[in-house]
This record gives C-alpha cells, structure tokens and sequence, in this order.
C-alpha cells in the first residue's frame, strides 16, 4: 500500500486546494494523477455521483463517447456524442481547473484508455475483462486508436476537449487490485487509512461486457467490501473520481511525497 504518493495541485471553485495520488507515469513522461479531494483524510474525494451513461440496453453505452448505437464498430465511429460521465467530469472541470489557470500543467498527449475490444461466447466480454478475470494479466497499451482518448491526435483520438477523464481497470489492476476481491491498497485508503469515498462506489473507464442487452462497465466498491474490483450496469449511479496527467515537463517544488508533505506542483507561466 503506497503511501508516497500525495500530490498537492490546483485549487477547486471555492479556492480550495487538491491532492491527488500518483498512478503511474505515461508513455509521454507525464505522470498520472487520481482525485482525492479537497484534503488527504477525504471520505468523499469524488467530485459527485453520476451514470456512465443514462441507458444501458445498448452495447455502444459502455463508450466515454460514442458516434451511434446498435454496435461497437458504429460506436466508434464519428464520436461526437459524450457519455454522462464525460459530461460531468468535464463541467467539473471547467468550473475548476480551468477556471483557475490550472489547464497549462496538463498533457494533452496522456491516452485515457476505454478499451472497447471484445471477445464474443455467452456473452460479449471486454477487453479488460478477459486480462483481469481470463487471463489476470493487466496491460497498459490500448490497442485501437478510437479507444485511446485524447486531447491531442498524435497519440490517439483527440476527442476530448479537456485533458481529464477516468482511470482505468487496468490501472487498478497494477495498483493491487484483484478482480471480485477485496483490496485494501491506496486507491481505496486516505490518509487516516479509512475509505477515501466512505460507503460510495466508484466509475473506472474500462468495460466490462454486455450481458444480454444490459452493458457494464468496471466500478471500484467502497467500504462496503474494500477496494473490491468489480462491474455494475452503466445506468447505475456511482462516484466519479476523475483522472489528469501532468506534463513531463511540470516541476515540483517541495515535498517527499507523504500525506503530511505531499509532491507540490511549482506554478510557472507556462506550465513547465
């Protein structure tokens, strides 16, 4: 269970300021960063609740964005329609991070994976499903393009308008999360080593499969059955903790990384 990885950055709408934990380095350098709310012993560090999407009995509702319905290739294609969640994260964001000047710190080249590739037997399973219940072999690349949210197009999409999103099954995985099991690791602790989201589930960005026409998507328990990887209908309404990327280039200024000196972001004209 890290407990060296604490970052303080950005301030909230009410002038607050944000920690974060780190949850790994991107292939652009850049460092990955989950929310934690307004204090290191947050037990609502989530930004509100929400639906993945606001209908689950169509395959294309496990997309953080979609072109149209009826399949994952039609999904795929001209995605201009936001899922629910997209739609909250990036209100919050706009009320906050950028509202306060915080946008120039943050990659537009980090790829946000919603990993749409499947498999077909039962039922459709997703891509993160059959690495982490099939195979328990998580993975960090993102195979197809249109899956790879973006801000910039030199590394995926560029479908997204803000450099913000969600984490991802994947990245749970690396973190010590155990499919269908109990983790009590660091996504799932605060500071004061109780649940960061007290008794409230939360959002990753990975599918999980269509099972009949219900589409699911992976949700992280909260302290209820701790750290527990599982997957939920994506009407469902749970935590949305988002997730941002700072550029390779940001610098800090103090702090070693624990809760009590988290990593400080040094703020710079131009991010870097």
């Amino acid at each position: 269970n890290a407990t060296d990885n604490w970052v303080k950055f950005g301030k909230n709408a009410s002038n607050q300021d944000l920690y974060w934990r780190i949850i790994r380095t991107n292939s652009d350098g850049g460092v990955r960063l989950l929310y934690h709310g307004t204090s290191t012993t947050a037990t609502d560090a989530y930004i509100g609740t929400s639906a993945f999407n606001s209908s689950f009995d169509n395959i294309a509702y496990v997309s953080y964005m979609y072109g149209s319905l009826g399949s994952i290739a039609n999904a795929r294609t001209n995605q201009t329609n936001p899922s629910t969640i997209k739609t909250t994260i990036d209100n919050w964001y706009i009320s906050n991070l950028e509202a306060k000047g915080y946008t120039k710190y943050l990659s537009t080249t980090a790829v946000y994976c919603n990993d749409r590739t499947y498999t077909v037997s039962d039922y459709t399973y997703f891509g993160a499903y059959t690495r982490l219940r099939t195979n328990e072999t998580p993975s960090y690349d993102c195979a197809t393009t249109e899956d790879k949210f973006t801000v910039d197009t030199s590394t995926g999409n560029g479908k997204l308008t803000y450099p913000i999103a969600l984490m991802t099954a994947d990245e749970v995985s690396f973190a010590g999360g155990v499919y269908l099991k109990n983790a009590e690791t660091w996504y799932y602790y605060n500071s004061a080593n109780g649940s960061s989201t007290g008794d409230i589930h939360w959002w990753l960005l990975s599918p999980n499969g269509c099972y009949g026409i219900q589409a699911s998507a992976f949700i992280v328990f909260g302290s209820s059955l701790p750290g527990y990887l599982s997957n939920s209908g994506v009407n469902d309404t749970y935590g949305v903790r988002p997730a941002i990327s700072l550029k390779s280039c940001t610098l800090y200024s103090t702090g070693n990384g624990s809760a009590s000196d988290p990593y400080t972001i040094k703020e710079t004209d131009t991010g870097c």
